[in-house]
């Protein structure tokens, strides 16, 4: 439902409605306040003063005041790129806030936020933010964190017109309408998104209404009258605290100023005529006429010594701010990331005991489960992950345990529920955003990268987002160009960010472990190529601190580094070397953020040869590192130079040849080590040089020798040529085998074509198996019982 603005005001004036006389000053007080410290922080910019941008909150004041009035500390408001006046509004002392648009020391951030990054714990300021509409999921989680905490706390979200257009905007409101998330959504509309008309760029301006698509109440209200705003933030603060869900407000004000300073207020795409329409309904002005001839509560003198008060205020903020010392740039690389970054249950020493062989799935599985136990507020997002146990299976039977309060099924929206993970952890209940596929990360980077990896620098080290980005990463059967990828040089790019790519059972479960009590955000690259591998795995508490590498077999004679699913593939290239006499030692990272460059050092000085092997394409990528850091650290020690073999520069295509030949394999690692030794080593052609010599023709990439199949082969006799072979399906990217659980027909019994005949049981479901053809059931090659691989036969049909 929409309460029309009209409607509002009406009430606004109604006397019955009306709160105590401390209520009322108090918001005329706080609007003044906005006002006054906006005007002078205009007047320093136009000085010089302060660096960067400056988006003023002139003429919008009674929106955050009026919003803010409900709220707790204990409440979190997330914010826009003009948001001193919610951080005011919010209870943030004015000298911190106006020493950070200083850039100085002692800002609210230490300097290192500035006018469009404002954080403060201590009043429950979530940031106001320089990306459009990043902030409004942040507020979803901060709700559901909140109630999974015990807590009636509400986020709350506030937003300009223009972010009404964005895909964070619709994904974050359904998200929240769904999950009944304690949230208000606060949408300033104030015309114009930077010099856009919001009647040029959609055909239902009306704000309000849009909450109808989602399910939850929609009020439209006089954002210029302070109390129209406060009663509507009363009924949907209530709400939200009485576990009713989300409300959208839409507060139809006006900016009075241009959208940042040397911006022009009017002759672009504003008339005068307009402006002088709405400085006539000045907030302020409204508001002190109100107080004095409405409601009778206070006098023109009274109201003048409360501004005289503020003035004094904002007077002493501006000296504070000038008098604050420059930060010490000494300080620069301080608050990246945790210190230490790694929790102390990775560090404890614990002796290696019994042991179990798992599947990878089943381990990290166990894992998550028992950092659930230990820490109630840990939240699982993702899309199908509930009661269907993921898409991999890799989250079966945690919702039957942690129930669907703790283990979310989401909308297909990745920058929704990231966005809410972000809020969630930074407020207290760890979670696990799970994306399914690393290429699908791409549709909630700015959170990841922009939100998640930046919030303990731009804070000084007050908050973080302890979140786990879950993926599965890396090529498998044909999974095409979009499901393919791997990316962790990409991630582990940006500072903030910490990046797994574990090869064993054993890591998967430990790293993830190790994730769940950090205290920064974690990319989790699970290669999917491995989803059904099986190893040792410690039984009990088990974690693997980040950035140190793990030598997976010791040599001689050269150094593999390789991670994920090349670790496999290295130490089988190290196996067929060993029959030459070439002892190789592969070191397997864990983690490519932080990267053990130590370790890789150390084993350079004893083989003095190095290869890089990696998945992920060679552009800027793992291979130029580690080889170039090994040139910088231990030049003298290598007898020739580094070799790299990456992942051919390509998408991913689908078919299985095509894919083989991008893809490294054993054959061409063991190929690159010879090399390596011959003073030759492998350099990727990833410049792209092919094409712009029009006299050299292109070079085609070397096919790879006996290239591995890409499904596990029959390992019974082949079928005689009059009977047709019944087989295990092909029906899962990460299931390689399943177990007999049922012949429904016997040898001999007559069989019609797309009759069940046998059950087989996979990690992920029971496949039922189908006759191919009619006829007469001549063989049962595999028992009730007997593992069989992916494609293998089980029995045959004689025609």
């Amino acid at each position: 439902m929409a309460i029309s603005a009209a409607r509002a005001r009406e009430d606004s004036r109604g006397a019955p409605n009306l709160p105590d006389r401390k209520v009322l000053l108090d918001l005329f007080e706080r609007m003044v306040l906005l006002r006054r410290f906006e005007s002078i922080a205009q007047i320093a910019c136009r000085k010089g003063e302060t660096p960067g941008f400056l988006h003023l909150y002139i003429g919008e004041e009674a929106t955050g005041v009026g919003v803010c009035a409900h709220l707790r500390a204990t409440d979190w408001v997330t914010s826009t790129h003009r948001g001193h006046g919610h951080a005011l509004a919010k209870g943030a002392n004015p000298g911190r806030v106006m020493a950070e648009l200083f850039g100085k020391a002692d800002g609210i951030c230490g300097g290192r936020g500035g006018t469009m990054h404002l954080y403060d714990r201590s009043v429950g300021l979530f940031g106001t933010n320089g990306i459009v509409a990043a902030g409004i999921g942040h507020a979803v989680g901060i709700g559901m964190s909140a109630r999974q905490q015990g807590r009636d706390d509400i986020g709350v979200a506030f937003f300009g017109d223009g972010a009404a257009n964005h895909g964070g905007f619709h994904e974050a409101l359904n998200f929240a309408a769904v999950q009944r998330a304690p949230a208000v959504f606060v949408c300033e509309n104030n015309l114009y998104a930077t010099a856009t008309p919001l009647n040029s760029v959609t055909l239902n301006p009306e704000i309000a209404t849009k909450a109808a698509s989602y399910g939850m109440p929609g009020v439209a209200v006089d954002g210029n009258d302070v109390f129209a705003v406060w009663l509507a933030m009363k009924e949907a603060t209530e709400r939200a605290r009485a576990g009713k869900g989300p409300t959208l407000i839409e507060a139809k004000t006006y900016r009075t100023v241009g959208h940042h300073e040397g911006d022009p207020v009017i002759g672009t795409y504003r008339t005068q005529e307009e402006l002088d329409a709405w400085i006539k309904r000045d907030p302020i002005d409204m508001f002190r006429k109100r107080l004095i001839e409405d409601y009778g509560i206070a006098d023109a003198e009274a109201l003048a010594a409360i501004e005289s008060r503020i003035e004094k205020v904002v007077e002493e903020a501006l000296a504070f701010a000038r008098n604050s010392p420059e930060p010490d740039p000494a300080t620069v690389r301080l608050h990246v990331f945790a210190d230490p970054i790694n929790p102390p249950a990775a560090l404890a020493w614990r002796a290696v005991g019994e042991t179990r062989t798992q599947g990878w799935l089943e381990a990290v599985r166990d894992g998550i489960a028992e950092e659930m136990r230990a820490d109630p507020a840990i939240l699982y997002f993702g899309e199908g992950t509930g009661e269907r146990g993921g898409s991999f299976a890799h989250t079966k039977n945690l919702w039957q345990e942690f129930g669907a309060e703790r283990m979310v099924d989401t909308p297909i929206s990745e920058q929704g529920f990231t966005a809410a993970a972000v809020g969630a952890s930074a407020t207290g209940a760890r979670t696990v955003s799970d994306l399914m596929f690393a290429d699908f990360a791409f549709e909630t980077a700015g959170q990841i990268f922009l939100q998640a990896a930046k919030l303990r620098y731009m804070t000084s080290g007050l908050m973080s987002a302890p979140m786990v980005v879950r993926v599965g990463a890396g090529a498998l059967r044909s999974s095409g160009p979009h499901h393919s990828g791997i990316y962790h040089p990409v991630f582990a790019h940006m500072p903030g960010l910490i990046v797994c790519v574990p090869s064993t059972p054993a890591d998967a479960k430990g790293l993830m472990k190790t994730a769940l009590r950090a205290g920064d955000p974690v990319i989790m690259l699970e290669p999917k190529a491995l989803f059904a591998s099986k190893g040792e795995v410690p039984v009990g508490e088990h974690y693997v601190p980040f950035g140190v590498a793990r030598i997976a077999r010791a040599g001689t004679d050269i150094t593999i580094v390789a991670a994920g699913q090349m670790v496999q593939r290295a130490l089988e290239a190290a196996q067929t070397l060993a029959t030459e006499g070439i002892e190789a030692e592969v070191i397997d990272p864990r983690t490519i953020m932080p990267l053990d460059i130590d370790t890789i050092v150390a084993s350079v000085r004893k083989t003095h040869r190095l290869l890089i092997v990696d998945e992920a394409w060679a552009m800027c990528g793992l291979g130029g590192e580690i080889a170039q850091a090994i040139n910088e650290l231990a030049f003298d020690e290598l007898d020739a130079p580094p070799g790299r073999l990456h992942t051919a520069p390509t998408s991913h295509p689908f078919a299985p040849v095509l894919e083989r030949a991008m893809l490294v394999d054993t054959a061409r690692i063991v190929q690159g080590v010879r090399d390596v030794i011959a003073g030759k080593p492998p350099v990727p052609d990833h410049w792209y040089t092919v094409g712009l010599k029009s006299a050299a023709p292109a070079n085609p990439a070397p096919a790879p020798a006996k290239s591995q199949p890409a499904t596990p082969a029959s390992t019974t006799a082949p079928a005689a040529s009059d009977d047709e072979p019944i087989t295990m399906p092909f029906g899962d990217l990460t299931v390689s085998e399943g177990t007999v659980v049922k012949w429904l027909k016997a040898v001999g019994d007559a069989i019609k074509e797309g009759e069940l005949i046998a059950e087989i049981e996979t990690d992920k479901a029971v496949v039922e198996i189908e006759a191919p053809i009619s006829g007469t059931l001549s063989a049962i090659d595999q028992p009730v019982g007997a593992v069989v691989p992916m494609g293998g036969r089980i029995g045959c049909i004689k025609k």
